[in-house]
């Protein structure tokens, strides 16, 4: 039986297609899957109801139940049980601690006052701004403490203690890495099989071709 003139159809082709839009589907159901959370993850990065404020000087206990950044924001404008606060534009000078209370042992908070990092509320009846970074290695019942240097009492501030928002943004964005990248490889994958989908076919038909010829 001469087999020589058997050559792919010309519908072959559509393989290549097929394959690369099944591609498609798949890094889009990827991507869609894992990413589809992000808006309401970024939401909860910024709610700001998670924050502890604390009235300065002054102290607040906490319990901090993960193990990781926190953050001491100044917050320039800011509302406690009603009350409106109205603080300067730079933070005054204060001596903070944070403590954790069963083995009295202090943390250290690091001086991190950045301009740029900051937050405000719809109606700007809260703003705040970095001022001090810290992290904590161990859960459990924490007290926060600030006052003035000169043992002063006066002006009342307000100071809110919690996560690192920015820190916490870069890593709710850094978990859509790996949806973004399985989807780009499917992606990938697909667009490098079909290619070679389509040249195989091509040299096939090419070959048979020539061999007609030469019958």
């Amino acid at each position: 039986m001469d087999t020589r003139n058997t050559k792919p159809s010309a519908w072959y082709y559509g393989l290549g297609a097929l394959i690369l839009l099944l591609g498609c589907a798949i890094a889009t159901a990827v991507l869609f899957f894992g990413a589809r959370h992000l808006p309401t993850s970024i939401a909860e990065v910024y709610d700001l109801d998670r924050l502890t404020q604390t009235i300065v000087p002054g102290s607040a206990d906490l319990t901090l139940s993960r193990t990781e950044a926190y953050a001491v924001y100044y917050e320039r404008r800011s509302v406690v049980d009603g009350v409106q606060y109205l603080g300067s534009e730079m933070p005054p000078a204060l001596e903070c601690s944070l403590t954790l209370q069963d083995a009295s042992r202090e943390i250290p908070l690091v001086l991190d006052y950045v301009e740029t990092n900051k937050y405000s509320t719809k109606g700007r009846n809260r703003e705040g701004v970095l001022l001090m970074s810290t992290t904590v290695d161990e859960p459990g019942n924490y007290t926060f403490s600030c006052q003035y240097p000169d043992g002063e009492a006066q002006p009342k501030i307000v100071l809110a203690f919690g996560q690192n928002l920015v820190w916490e943004f870069i890593t709710t964005i850094a978990g859509t890495t790996a949806p973004i990248v399985g989807s780009l490889g499917v992606l990938g994958g697909a667009g490098v099989a079909a290619i070679a989908t389509t040249i195989v076919v091509a040299v096939k038909r090419g070959s048979s071709l020539y061999q007609e010829k030469d019958l």
